[in-house]
Order: structure tokens, then C-alpha cells, then sequence
């Protein structure tokens, strides 16, 4: 921790040295006793970083030798500060743009409501309204509790209603009185998938298939009973009888993966670098590493904002950016480890498409090519569930 403090106080430079004479370069930069850190190989040259006071003694050593030197990326607090001081204007609007949003944070600017179906959330802003929870109005002399209480105490037809503050937004939840709803079944028992019935028991309803008869998806299995008309009308009309009942039968699935013999995947190297910046609103000001400084990186971004103190929050949040280096991987497989990956694939797949909770009853595994390029699995699964579910007649 000290020691990247004192990296980032003295500030460091990275830079990129190009030339026939590297090793000449390197031993005269010995001779000065100037340090290089975290000293790289590149197909352009070599790579290092040196601290900000000694990079003016590379000079002597880049004349000597006829090597090119090229700043790629500066860190630490001297840069930042340079940048700064340059920016005096943008540093002046910061601050007055943060401490516009200080007192606005403090203020109410919109009042919704969530949750409400047969309420109209009109009337419950007016209700809110009349006991003071309005917009341009200071949120910390409101007293949302009480507020929620006597609202619903308004409202006979609410179960429940919360007052939630986030920044400058007030939200009313409502969760109004309602009546369970019993589901009923109705209708006629369809396939919900293909296969090959071999169980079938009919509770109340009439068949229309049998054991061994292969069914499609949403092909009808036991029809409801039908309504009995009433010829003397002395008698009122009998309700619609539901279908109920078990179908059982086998179910087959399959999924293909295919996987190249050769190929070149990006990963990433395990090398990172982390920037840091503020957030104000929808702009991000980033003050250390405002690029990557890898030809090719993947970019994660964290925002940390400060503890809430009761119903206020501050509006300026801390970014955090993090580069992480890819690079590209050459592969080379062989036929068992292609065939394997590619059965772990389809395996997978095929996991996705059955219904949870059967019991696989058979699995196979077909090599589907011979290709020298790529090899290509299939795999198929055969489950023993119940196929019987509701549809609408």
C-alpha cells in the first residue's frame, strides 16, 4: 500500500524504446544508474517505466545508442495535478456544479406512485399534496411516516401504503386489498410434448388416444364432459365438467454442439491497470488513467458512492475503472479432446429443454462427422414424464 502511494506521489512514465542497440541501451541506462521497472519484450521494441525524475537521463543513453523513445501512458499525482492546473476553469465549474447539486439533492423533485390498480394515482398525489409532500419542497422537514399513516387511513380500499425518498425522487407504494383468486381447471388435457403414450388414466373425462399411440404437442388427450341440455328448463344447466387424468409416455430430446480442431480464442493475460474518476450525474471526469494502456483490454467499471446520511445521499459518486489485457490464444485440439468438449456442450444444451424433475430414462451419444476441421456430437435423451396439461376447449 505504501509503496504504490509513493509510486503514485513521485509519479512514473511508461514508455516504449525502439532500435537496433536495446541491450547497448539498456547497459549505458545501468551506467547512469537509472532504474527501470517491470522492463517487457515487444514485437515494436521494449517496454518499461521509470520514475518521472530520472526519464530527462535516458537522453544521454537514447543519443548514444539510436534508440527511439516514445511515451506511452503517465501515471501518478504530478500528471494529475498538471492536468489540473490546466483545467482551472473546469475545476471552478466542478465545484460550483457539485454544490448546485448539494442543495438540490435536498429538495423534492418528483412524487410518483407505484403499486395502485384500482386507485387513481392522481388522487393520491392531491391527498399527499394537501398534507405537504409536494415538489420544491425540503425533504428532511417531512415526515414520511406520518404521512403514509394518514393516507392510508384515506384510503379504505389500501392494504398497505410506504413513503420511500431516493435523492430527489418521493415514491408512494400502494398494495391495495384484494380478493384471492382460486384457480380453477378448465378445459380439455393436450400434449405438451411429442412422444409415445404408455400410461394413460382418465379421471373424469373422455379419452382420445391410447397406450402405444405417438402424439404431437398440443394434440388433445381427454376431452372435457360436455354440458347436458335442459329440454324442461325446470332443472338449471349443469356446469361444464373439467378433463382430469395422467398421461404418461416417453419423450425424446436431442441438442448438437460442434467444436473446431483449431482455434484462436481471446482471454485475457492477467496483467490490469485501474483508473479512478467522478461521477456528476451522467458525466464521468476521470482523473487517474483516463485510457487503457493496453492495445487491446476489457473494461469494468464500479461505481462507489458515499454512506447515506438518514434521507440524504451525496450526489458526487467515486469511479473506479478497471483494464484488464486480453490477448490471443492459438489452440490446437485433438480429436478425443474435440469430441469431448463438444458432448460437454450438447449435454449441457439438451439439460435445458427437459422438464425439471423427469427421470432420463436412456442417453446416447452419436458422432455426427468425421471432419478434420471440427468435430460435431449430438446427444439424445429419453425421459418418462406425464404429458397431460390444461388448455383452453
Amino acid at each position: 500500500m505504501f509503496e504504490w502511494l509513493r509510486t503514485f506521489w513521485f509519479g512514473r512514465i511508461l514508455f516504449l524504446a525502439r532500435g537496433d542497440q536495446l541491450a547497448r541501451f539498456l547497459n549505458e541506462v545501468s551506467k547512469d544508474r537509472v532504474i527501470l521497472y517491470h522492463t517487457q519484450k515487444s514485437e515494436r521494441g521494449m517496454r518499461a517505466q521509470i520514475k518521472l525524475s530520472d526519464f530527462r537521463r535516458l537522453r544521454q543513453a537514447a543519443r548514444l545508442t539510436h534508440t527511439r523513445v516514445h511515451i506511452v501512458a503517465k501515471y501518478g499525482w504530478p500528471f494529475v495535478a498538471a492536468r489540473w492546473w490546466r483545467r482551472k476553469g473546469l475545476l471552478i465549474g466542478i465545484v460550483v456544479i457539485a454544490t448546485v447539486l448539494t442543495v438540490l439533492s435536498q429538495l423534492v423533485l418528483s412524487i410518483s406512485v407505484s403499486g395502485n390498480r384500482n386507485l387513481v394515482a392522481a388522487d393520491v398525489l392531491a391527498r399527499a399534496e394537501k398534507l405537504g409532500l409536494k415538489t420544491w419542497v425540503y425533504s428532511k422537514n417531512l415526515d414520511l411516516n406520518g404521512i403514509a399513516k394518514v393516507l392510508q387511513e384515506q384510503l379504505p380500499d389500501a392494504a398497505w401504503i410506504g413513503v420511500e425518498r431516493n435523492g430527489t425522487d418521493v415514491l408512494i407504494k400502494i398494495s391495495e386489498k384484494i380478493r384471492p383468486i382460486i384457480p380453477k381447471e378448465a378445459g380439455n388435457l393436450v400434449a405438451s410434448h411429442a412422444g409415445i403414450i404408455k400410461e394413460i388414466m382418465v379421471i373424469q373425462g373422455t379419452p382420445q388416444v391410447h397406450e402405444g399411440e405417438t402424439v404431437r404437442a398440443g394434440q388433445v388427450l381427454i376431452t372435457q364432459n360436455p354440458a347436458e341440455n335442459n329440454l324442461n328448463g325446470s332443472q338449471p344447466t349443469p356446469p361444464v365438467s373439467a378433463a382430469r387424468g395422467f398421461v404418461r409416455g416417453r419423450v425424446w430430446y436431442s441438442s448438437e454442439a460442434k467444436v473446431p480442431m483449431v482455434e484462436n480464442k481471446v482471454e485475457e493475460s492477467g496483467r490490469d491497470a485501474t483508473g479512478w474518476g467522478i461521477k456528476i450525474g451522467d458525466r464521468v471526469i476521470m482523473v487517474t488513467t483516463p485510457d487503457s494502456p493496453f492495445v487491446q483490454a476489457r473494461k469494468e467499471v464500479m461505481s462507489h458512492s458515499l454512506l447515506p446520511w438518514r434521507n440524504w445521499s451525496f450526489p458526487v459518486e467515486c469511479i473506479r475503472v478497471n483494464y484488464k489485457e486480453l490477448h490471443t490464444v492459438h489452440l490446437e485440439r485433438s480429436v478425443v479432446e474435440a469430441r469431448q468438449l463438444a458432448e460437454q456442450a450438447a449435454r449441457t444444451e439438451v439439460q435445458k429443454k427437459i422438464t425439471p424433475g423427469v427421470s432420463i430414462v436412456e442417453e446416447t451419444v452419436k458422432v455426427l462427422s468425421n471432419n478434420s476441421e471440427a468435430e460435431r456430437v449430438r446427444v439424445e435423451l429419453e425421459t418418462y414424464e406425464d404429458l397431460a396439461v390444461y388448455a383452453n376447449p
